[in-house]
């Protein structure tokens, strides 16, 4: 998968960050340390585990998957019901 030419699952995970955030904001997950969200993307980046200085470590050291969601994905349940409530 190619985003703005940086392949996310061919590269290290700590570069795809870096070259990610030269588009847009993206922050580690606050629930897993291992993956990372650009939330004005609606795009979140995973990995089982962080193992960033361990090359052959690849589950670790290299994306696994990438979640494209829709808007309102990740929304509280209260920008949820404003969202809502703005479309009915």
């Amino acid at each position: 998968m190619l985003f703005q030419g940086v392949d996310v699952f061919a590269l290290p995970a700590r570069e795809v960050v870096g070259r990610v955030g030269e588009f847009t904001s993206i922050e580690e997950d606050a629930d897993d340390a291992a993956s990372f969200i650009a939330p004005d993307l609606l795009l979140s980046f995973w990995r089982p585990f962080a193992a960033d200085d361990e090359p052959e470590e690849e589950q670790g050291y290299y994306f696994n998957s990438v979640l494209l969601a829709r808007p309102g994905y990740y929304d509280t349940p209260a920008q949820a019901a404003e969202r809502l409530r703005q479309s009915s």
